[in-house]
């Protein structure tokens, strides 16, 4: 388990409900990168808790758009991004680029 000590200081981070997302600046001016954990006991019950920390960060931050690369095999990420309004960006051969906007 991470303490506050172990987060990195060039992102922050965000948990609710057995689901966390760390946030970071991406390469381009505006846009913002998250990466996704989930605990295994929350899978089924992501969406509530991921929409309400995608829009603390949309709030906090007010990015032109939020970004995720996701492995095209990992099927339930992929599943889960689209049912919460993601949008393919792109991608190369084995990797997805997804980009959600509040």
């Amino acid at each position: 388990m991470l303490g506050d000590a172990d987060l990195p200081d060039w992102a922050e981070y965000y948990a609710d409900s057995g689901v966390c997302l760390i946030a970071h600046n991406a390469l381009w001016p505006g846009v913002l990168m998250v990466h996704l954990g989930v605990v295994p006991s929350a899978w089924g019950r992501t969406e509530k808790p991921i929409n309400r920390l995608l829009r603390e960060i949309w709030r906090e931050h007010e990015p032109d758009r939020l970004i995720a690369w996701v492995a095209e095999s990992n099927r339930a990420v992929v599943s889960l991004l689209t049912r919460l309004g993601w949008q393919r960006d792109g991608g190369f051969p084995g990797v997805l680029m997804y980009g959600w906007r509040l």
